[in-house]
């Protein structure tokens, strides 16, 4: 078996919407990330606008994830022959670089980032990214995601984080009442084994709030680099990439979602 993007779009619907008119025309989607490789053919004149909230020199994904996610939200699949594009490949996209070129961020990056998309009248912000804590809700970053949702509208839609099976692993920001939280299933639809279950820790709250394909994505490559991410992009941080921990009130570092290792796939242009 091998993992195409055309086969996790079929398993959430995706061609009947399409055949339906629904491709994203009109819509603003926000990828909060590492960058975007803008010259991959799948992603070539999608990107309305980006810009830089990590420090880098540029907007350019040096470290793979964000090219990967914005392609499985927005990519023509030009270089599949259309076969590979993205769940809404009509959609606007607006990249926000709030990751580094090593993966990593500050929490006052994406919060930038979630207001800068906001104030771009973004409709959905995607973030793939989080800090691996245990919070109810009341940390800084799912506190920015309320009070944005409550502000603007804006509906943003989170990791639900890669500490299954254990129970009450949702990290933030994906444990703000007001995220679309989003869990990681198998091709068959089953939970993923490592994908982060509620409830919410604390207060009980039900989180995640839906699940999506996040085993064996593939999807754009950014150049030199190689990444793996789900469907609805916004899952699961990596196992691999878990950060030493840190105690309140010493900032806390983001990082990008994808699946872990050894069940990560390669993306890559046909």
């Amino acid at each position: 078996m091998r993992a195409v993007l055309d086969r996790s779009t079929a398993q959430i619907n995706a061609p009947s919407a399409w055949k339906s008119g629904y491709q994203g025309q009109g819509v603003k989607v926000a990828v909060l990330d590492t960058g975007v490789d803008a010259a991959h053919p799948d992603l070539q004149g999608r990107i309305e606008k980006a810009k830089d909230f990590s420090g880098s020199s540029s907007t350019d994904d040096r470290f793979g994830h964000g090219t990967h996610v914005a392609s499985i939200v927005g990519g023509t699949g030009a270089a599949s022959s259309g076969t590979r594009r993205g769940v809404a490949p009509k959609a606007g996209l607006l990249i926000g670089k709030v990751l580094g070129d090593d993966g990593y961020g500050s929490e006052s990056a994406v919060i930038d980032g979630m207001e800068w998309a906001a104030g771009e009248k973004a409709e959905v912000v995607n973030m793939s990214l989080g800090a691996d804590i245990r919070t109810d809700g009341t940390d800084v970053m799912s506190q920015a995601v309320d009070s944005l949702t409550a502000t603007t509208g804006t509906l943003f839609v989170v990791a639900a984080g890669n500490s299954g099976p254990d129970p009450s692993g949702i990290g933030s920001p994906g444990a703000a009442d007001a995220a679309l939280t989003v869990a990681a299933v198998e091709r068959d639809d089953s939970l993923a084994g490592f994908s982060s279950r509620g409830p919410r820790f604390g207060d009980g709250a039900v989180k995640p709030d839906v699940s999506a394909p996040g085993v064996g994505i593939v999807a754009a490559r950014a150049a030199g680099t190689t990444m793996g991410t789900p469907v609805d992009p916004a899952t699961s941080p990596p196992r691999a990439r878990r950060w030493p921990p840190r105690t309140w009130p010493a900032p806390r570092p983001c990082w990008p979602s994808s699946t872990p290792a050894g069940r990560r796939s390669n993306s890559r242009t046909p």
